[in-house]
């Protein structure tokens, strides 16, 4: 229940705002991610891989996960996994975050808390700490059961990243 709360608090703020104790600008996180299961270049020594999308703000464009580590947690039926994220956003610039969740079998909820460890071009001085939450997503078949979308998951990307310009609000063409 606490990291619940953690959570929250830190992403209570939504204006931009600044540390003035090193004049960096911190720019919210607040967007939709979706990913799915893939198996073909999947670089995970566990062989569990996800791409997909963060589908809003300073983040928006592709990402690419690979898990690192898999334990079994306290409680019956839970995962505690490490990974490694990339999200290439819309300018071209990737960040780089490393990943420490949890995955609840019973009922498909997660919940991750991302550390932001590096980035390119204009993402090459973030900072942050984000946090991931949703559910899994099982797979869409067609009439004949062939699965036309692979199971994944759907959750909420937040937080706030320092260093970088904000865009503003970048919005799909859905």
């Amino acid at each position: 229940m606490a990291i619940i709360f953690l959570a929250v608090g830190f992403t209570a703020s939504s204006a931009r705002a600044t540390d003035p104790a090193v004049g960096v600008t911190c720019s919210p996180v607040n967007a939709r991610i979706v990913t799915f299961y893939f198996v073909d270049g999947c670089t995970s020594v566990y062989g569990v891989c996800t791409a997909g999308t963060v589908d809003s703000g300073v983040l928006a464009g592709t990402t690419q996960f690979g898990v690192t580590s898999i334990t079994p947690g306290d409680t019956l039926g839970v995962l505690l996994y490490t990974g490694e994220l990339a999200i290439t956003t819309l300018g071209g610039g990737v960040l780089f975050i490393e990943d420490n969740g949890a995955l609840n079998g019973a009922d498909g909820t997660y919940f991750e808390f991302d550390q932001i460890v590096g980035g390119t071009n204009e993402l090459k001085d973030a900072t942050g700490t984000l946090f991931a939450s949703g559910i899994s997503t099982p797979p869409v078949t067609d009439v004949n059961g062939v699965v036309i979308t692979p199971p994944g998951f759907d959750g909420t990307l937040s937080g706030q990243i320092c260093g970088v310009a904000d865009p503003g609000p970048v919005l799909d063409g859905g």
